[in-house]
């Protein structure tokens, strides 16, 4: 088993939901050192919106003797240049960008530095092309371990979790006008017009919120996203969680779709806010086609979309990284 490096802010509120999936696939790929570099102090955070170093007094304390792989996992995080030359050339150097298309400026900058880049949104892969880059597809994806059904009766119709923009406080207040829509805000927010709880901060609470629901509203639509890709769509990791605790999603219609679920039969996809409603109710109608599109969604995330199948295809890729052809270049 290889020794891995990973730098990624993992437990901190709510990123822990989505990232305790990944290290979990790590740690069972590699033996895995976990750095989080907001805990590390004079470390500033970017959230992806700049590149963002990672300390190299970090790096350096964990790299003697030097890991088999340093994975940088999201956030703009990167190894400055004196710390990339302090590594040998052996390591494979891995990064990972999670917030495509919001932060591509800074994916674009620090993706150069890296052997192998990874990236959640694939309709940003032209833009690397463009640039030399070759950056690789990472899709979102689900811990059916800790993200699985509950036998506890649901308590709502619908739930969505996630940021406010224009278009999600649209559909939202048009569903919570028809049916129960149990809302959890982010920390701060205030611009929801319908009721909203508390965040959902931990993978359980999390599992809990999504499981006690009839259905999950996923918004896939990018209407506030920058420059070209506003109005573009971009499946994120609800979808794969409501999957894997067997609840269907509702989703708009985009042409990406079918790669990820079914539409029909293991999603429920909406062209307009009046399809929606209509798709809603007639689920909501249905129990027993409501409950097998979930239970087919959770068989798709178990052959396809699972964070160990994401780490085995990155296990995949560095055998053919270390097959290059030698000597290699300087860093």
């Amino acid at each position: 088993m290889a020794d891995l490096l990973l730098f990624a802010d993992i437990g901190e509120p709510p990123l822990c939901n989505t990232r305790f999936a990944p290290l979990r696939a790590f740690q069972k790929a590699f033996r895995t050192t976990l750095v989080e570099p907001r805990r590390i102090r004079g470390f500033a955070p970017t959230d992806a919106t700049r590149p963002a170093p990672v300390p190299d007094e970090a790096v350096i304390e964990h790299t003697d003797p030097p890991p088999d792989v340093v994975v940088c996992f999201g956030d703009g995080l990167h190894l400055s240049d004196r710390a990339a030359r302090m590594i040998p050339r052996e390591t494979a150097l891995v990064g990972f960008a999670l917030a495509d298309p919001y932060g591509l400026p800074a994916s674009v900058a620090i993706a150069p530095r890296f052997d192998l880049f990874y990236t959640q949104d694939p309709q940003t892969l032209p833009e690397y092309a463009a640039r030399g880059i070759r950056a690789r597809r990472c899709d979102p994806a689900a811990d059916p371990e800790l993200y699985r059904p509950e036998r506890a009766a649901p308590d709502c119709d619908i739930v969505y979790y996630g940021r406010w923009t224009p278009w999600r406080e649209e559909l939202v207040a048009a569903l919570a006008g028809r049916f129960r829509v149990r809302l959890h805000r982010h920390v701060g927010e205030t611009r929801w017009s319908v009721a909203a709880l508390p965040p959902l901060d931990t993978p359980e609470l999390l599992r809990a919120g999504i499981a006690r629901a009839r259905l999950a509203l996923e918004t896939a639509r990018l209407d506030d996203a920058p420059g070209r890709y506003r109005d573009t769509f971009r499946i994120t990791s609800r979808a794969f969680l409501a999957a894997a605790c067997g609840v269907p999603a509702l989703i708009e219609s985009f042409a990406a779709l079918p790669g990820y679920f079914e539409p029909g039969r293991e999603i429920a996809a909406f062209a307009s806010k009046e399809d929606l409603l209509d798709q809603a109710a007639r689920l909501l109608g249905n129990d027993a086609g409501r409950s097998d599109m979930g239970r087919r969604a959770r068989q798709r995330v178990l052959r396809q979309h699972t964070w160990d199948q994401r780490i085995q295809a990155l296990l995949l890729d560095l055998h053919e990284w270390r097959k290059r052809p030698r000597p290699l270049p300087p860093r």
